[in-house]
């Protein structure tokens, strides 16, 4: 399984995950370098860098105009479209219209992409069957069109439930065993996870 980190800039500690191609978003890229991890590219506009800072970003870049249709985090996902997972972190803290534009990304355009940060993720579930551990205290899972939810392991567990997209009731659920199972039988689900009390 292939996978690439993309580190924005709002990161404080790059996480190590070994076998992953890091990619730094805009200024993020001088969070890898900082840390001296491997870095295999950095992508954006990078006008919060002055160009001394820019000389210290010695892999390739790709760099893009300030006034552009897409975000800096959009631009480095789009790279990473063949990748089987592309962890974005630092894409859910700071702005909260990035952080929406971030979570349209995964429900409607890249599947395969995770936002993560320290203490929450977000991933997409299209039909199938999960299994999900005790590292995050709260799980609440929202159609991204309407579908059909099953929870065994969980607090408030459900069997074949039709989920309408407006409903909301299936927040801060949390698991009552070592690891809980999510079966999704028809549509496709946001799964937020999350250790925020």
């Amino acid at each position: 399984m292939t996978c690439a980190v993309l580190i924005t800039p709002l990161v404080d500690v790059v996480p190590i995950i070994e076998g992953c191609d890091y990619i730094g978003v805009d200024a993020g890229a001088l969070k890898i370098i900082d840390q001296d991890l491997p870095i295999k590219m950095a992508v954006g506009d990078f006008d919060s860098l002055n160009e001394e800072d820019l000389k210290r970003i010695t892999c390739p870049i790709e760099r893009h105009p300030i006034m552009k249709d897409e975000t800096d985090s959009e631009l480095a996902i789009r790279l990473c479209k063949d990748y089987d997972t592309i962890y974005l972190y630092g894409g859910i803290q700071g702005r909260i219209d990035h952080t929406i534009a971030n979570i349209r990304l995964a429900m409607y355009r890249f599947n395969n992409l995770v936002l993560i940060d320290e203490h929450q993720k977000i991933s997409v579930m299209n039909v199938g069957e999960y299994e999900i551990d005790n590292t995050y205290r709260h799980i609440s899972f929202y159609p991204i069109f309407e579908g059909v939810l099953s929870l065994s392991g969980f607090l408030y567990p459900l069997q074949s439930r039709r989920i309408h997209i407006e409903e909301i009731y299936t927040t801060s659920n949390s698991l009552v065993e070592d690891k809980g199972i999510v079966r999704i039988e028809e549509g496709r689900f946001l799964c937020v996870q999350s250790n925020w009390r």
